[in-house]
Parts: C-alpha cells; structure tokens; sequence
C-alpha cells in the first residue's frame, strides 16, 4: 500500500455508541478513512464484499452472525481481507478461535487511541497485531502447550534457512515488512519473498499463524 493511499476501513459493532467513539479515534488520524459501518455480521459481510477495506475492524459479540463467524464467512470468500478483532471480551476462547480463524490482529476495547491506531496501521502494512494483555495471554498458553505440540513448532522452523529464520523471528516480534527490511538492510521485496516461503514451509496461514510458530520454537521471548 501506498504511504499516500489511507487506510481503508469497514468498521463492525453492533453498538453505535461504541462506533461512534471508535469513529472519532480513527477520523483523528489523515491515514485512515472510514468507507463503511455495519451493525451485524450479516452486513459486515456484505459491505467487505463490495468495498473491499484495507482493514475489517470487527467486533465479536453482535446479533444474527458474531464477528467470528462473519470474519470466517469473509476469509472464505476473500482469504486475503486482513480482519482485527476488537472486543471487550478476552476469554481464551475467543482469541483461540480468532487466531485460528485468520485474524491479523486482536485488541481489546480498553486499549489506548495510539495502540488501536498503530494496530490498524500494522496489519494494513501485512503485520501481526496483538495487544500486550493478548500477547501475554497467547505466550502463556504457548508455554503450556504438550512438548510434541513445541518440538513440531522447533522441526518446522529448521527447515527454514537462516535468512528466514531471522525474518520469522521479526514477524513474531511484530514487525512490518518495512521494519524488517530496515532491520535487515534488505529491500521489502525481498522480504515479501522470504514470507511466501516461510509460509508455505510452515504451513502457516497467515503472519499471526507463523508469529506462533516463532514463540513455541523458541524464536521470540517475551
């Protein structure tokens, strides 16, 4: 994306109140713009087919299809829509099935003006975005994952080369390709084709996927 074209944003929640504050946040930032809002699942799924958003901020509690199963619903049509979950719930649950579902990012409603911005920003640039309460909730659960669960994470990852490995171990850090390009002194390019390769060893889905990979191998330490 271009650093002159905003972000694009499909903004979900059913409670209007709540868009309206999260509205103000985002109108407060020159790179982002709003294209669209939708009350429900049903509707989120029928303006992200039409608009095509940079970013679907979701909500996951709403009426007639949850942001979940309007998220899934969207992947399925568009595997590449980039959805951040936003929520006042952040019950294991709900961030397993977010993260396995092909979430970019999860934050939690209590999150600050900067740290929603930055999320948005990040996952638009093809980044992973987890606030630190997640983040935190997500390394301690990996800690707690069955040894063969940790030891298939390690088999994975050797397969990679170094060069790779460094990259996915940035990825899981949270970093955007232009940051691990400036990181790594290489050209952005070159680090896309370093993703597509790591993700396809992997097996991953998308950057959250190998960004968990990375901590149970052992790249990444909080």
């Amino acid at each position: 994306m271009s650093m002159d074209t905003p972000v694009s944003i499909l903004l979900v929640d059913d409670d209007a109140l709540i868009r309206a504050g999260l509205r103000a946040i985002l109108a407060s930032d020159p790179g982002i713009s709003i294209i669209g809002e939708a009350e429900n699942g049903v509707r989120a799924i029928e303006l992200a087919e039409r608009l095509a958003p940079s970013v679907i901020l979701m909500d996951i509690r709403m009426p007639q299809l949850d942001g979940l199963g309007a998220m899934e619903a969207i992947l399925g049509q568009a595997p590449e829509a980039k959805v951040l979950i936003l929520t006042t719930f952040g019950e294991e649950d709900y961030i397993d099935r977010a993260m396995s579902g092909g979430a970019c990012g999860f934050l939690l409603k209590s999150s600050g003006p900067e740290e929603l911005l930055g999320a948005v920003h990040a996952v638009a640039e093809g980044a992973a975005a987890l606030s630190p309460r997640i983040a935190r909730r997500v390394i301690d659960k990996v800690r707690g994952i069955d040894t063969a669960s940790l030891a298939r994470a390690r088999s994975l990852v050797q397969a990679l080369t170094v060069r790779e490995r460094e990259v996915l171990a940035l990825v899981g850090a949270s970093l955007t390709n232009a940051e691990i390009a400036a990181r790594l002194v290489l050209t952005e390019a070159t680090v896309k084709g370093h993703m597509t390769a790591i993700l396809l060893k992997l097996g991953a889905r998308n950057r959250v996927d190998a960004a968990l990979i990375a901590y149970r191998a052992g790249l990444v330490h909080p």
